[in-house]
């Protein structure tokens, strides 16, 4: 009688021999993988048991991206994502290994495939005076380095996710992605990505020409070129988050100067209802209109920042 390990925890996708696993990291709740290995009869019937002569577990293929746990008698394995470590990577990873099962002189060899997606918005680095700090471990009143006013405090933070069916219907909110160098040596130092509406400062010989300014702030979806600045549609769900100051900010994420949040009209309608009644309560002023003050630069609309979309733009610097 010939045997075939499979993984019996009803966790697991795929089959016959390879199993494959996904972890979101945008949920905090997601921190490990389980399943459980037995030695599954090929023929003439007979119930799942464990392997007489026990499973042996190999190394993880990536050992950076999580830890590995099992037991060699039982075949149950536990994998432990290290979620800072994924994050800080930026993008998505595939960490696998096997699995080898002996029972009567016969062996079976499976391989377990887990893809640990990262919502690349979350993980986003802010640079701080003590170095990149992801965007969701900043708190109100945390310091971030600002462009014009050095090292300011935060005073809101928030975010606001969409999800599969969201952005379905409305694919106008899929974030728009900067390859490394998009704008210039090492704007972005990684691969960034920002709301459609997000603002990036941009100083270009067609800024000056057209607006009288050598620096503006320029709508991210008005930079889309189809090749280092595209709409990102390999990510879903998606979280954008929002860093609020005393006064409209350019930070640097990912190396690169970008707005803080400006609460102005569009903006309010872009955050969900909790965080709207949570700023009002806040901060009522910012409710009324011109009550946030100006942005720190001038804001171009989408047509106007549509001169820049072909051209060799750099971030400012």
């Amino acid at each position: 009688m010939g045997y075939n390990i499979s993984d019996v925890s009803g966790n697991a996708g795929g089959g016959a021999s390879d199993w494959t696993f996904t972890a979101d990291v945008t949920d905090p709740t997601t921190t490990t993988i389980s399943g459980d290995f037995d030695m599954v009869p090929l023929y003439g019937g007979g119930s799942p048991s464990e392997a007489t002569g026990g499973y042996a577990f190999s190394a993880l293929s990536a050992s950076d991206y999580g830890t590995l746990s099992y037991n060699t008698t039982d075949g149950t394995y536990t994998f432990t994502v290290n979620r800072a470590a994924v994050i800080a990577s930026g993008s998505d990873q595939v960490v696998s290994f096997t699995v080898t099962g002996t029972s009567g002189g016969d062996s079976d060899v499976d391989t377990v495939f887990i893809t640990i997606l990262i919502c690349v918005l979350r993980g986003t680095l802010i640079e701080t005076p003590d170095g990149p700090v992801p965007v969701e471990d900043l708190a109100v009143g945390d310091a971030v380095l600002t462009k014009d006013n050095g090292a300011q405090p935060v005073r809101w933070s928030g975010s606001r996710r969409a999800g599969t069916d969201e952005l379905a219907a409305d694919p106008s909110l899929r974030p728009i992605r900067f390859a490394p160098g998009a704008l210039g040596p090492e704007r972005p130092t990684r691969e960034l990505s920002v709301s459609p509406q997000h603002r990036m400062l941009i100083t270009d010989w067609k800024a000056e020409l057209h607006f009288g300014e050598a620096e503006v702030l320029v709508p991210a979806k008005a930079l889309v070129n189809g090749t280092s600045v595209r709409v990102d549609h390999s990510q879903e769900p998606i979280e954008y988050f929002h860093l609020l100051f005393d006064r409209h900010e350019v930070m640097f994420t990912e190396g690169t100067p970008t707005e803080s949040f400006h609460p102005g009209e569009y903006s309010l309608r872009e955050l969900g209802d909790a965080a709207k009644v949570e700023l009002h309560k806040l901060f009522p002023e910012l409710f009324v209109a011109g009550g946030y003050g100006d942005t720190a630069r001038l804001s171009l609309r989408p047509w106007e920042a549509q001169i820049f979309a072909a051209s060799d733009v750099r971030a400012a610097g």
